[in-house]
């Protein structure tokens, strides 16, 4: 995430804090979900695409931080 440094990230133990996967509506893990505005804009969980998640970010970051 160095390469988005105005996207702010939390890290949060779904076991831990059982509550987030209810308000997440997160099952699974691991789950990335991305909020603009309080909006879900992206949504990746269990297998994970790295490429396909660093295109998404990236077209996402600069549409938003760039236009």
């Amino acid at each position: 995430m160095k390469d988005y440094p105005r996207i702010e990230t939390r890290l949060v133990n779904a076991g831990k804090v059982t509550e987030i996967a209810g308000f997440l509506m997160a099952f699974t893990v691991p789950v990335i979900a991305l909020y603009l505005d309080g909006r879900e804009v992206l949504r990746e969980a269990r297998f994970i695409p790295m490429g396909k998640l660093r295109n998404d970010l990236k077209r996402i970051y600069e549409g938003v931080f760039e236009a």
